[in-house]
């Protein structure tokens, strides 16, 4: 075994991976605020068989803002206003508006799939999803071993 093998295997790179399944048009979830945003998560075993303990959900908010250079910070709809935008530059705040914890306690064979369903609650100020507002679903695996992979899914809250 080489020295990047070696270290590959230390750091379980080559552990399992993680994807959210979304539907036709690429939401993982679609919810009201106040609901509970829904998705499937496929486990999928890497180059040796990884115990799977949880999958940590996060759902994060993101605006859109603008900075004019010299430290100001604009709202999306106090730039619009704006005649000249071309000394603006885009940014995105996050925030994280709900979090849940989904037990899974299994083993995940090698190159072998397991697929989890989960649900996590959108609270009721959640802002809903527009072109200058987008919610996702970030999902990280606790394993042990190796590093957790983490898979992130759209959310559409309207």
């Amino acid at each position: 075994m080489g020295f990047s093998d070696k270290m590959r295997e230390t750091l379980g790179s080559e552990g399992a991976r993680l994807q959210v399944k979304t539907d036709d048009d690429g939401w993982a979830a679609r919810v009201s605020p106040g609901g509970t945003a829904e998705a499937s998560v496929t486990i999928r075993g890497g180059t040796k068989m990884a115990r799977v303990e949880a999958l940590v959900l996060r759902v994060i908010v993101r605006h859109r803002n603008w900075s004019d250079g010299q430290g100001m910070t604009l709202t999306d709809a106090q730039a619009r206003e704006l005649d000249d935008r071309s000394h603006l530059t885009p940014a995105w705040s996050r925030e994280l508006v709900s979090e849940a914890r989904v037990e899974v306690g299994a083993e995940v064979d090698v190159e072998a799939e397991r697929e989890v369903a989960v649900s996590v609650p959108v609270p009721e100020h959640c802002d809903a999803t527009t072109s200058s507002c987008t919610v996702a679903l970030l999902v990280q695996a606790d394993i042990r071993g190796q590093i957790d992979p983490t898979v992130t899914g759209k959310v559409l809250v309207a």
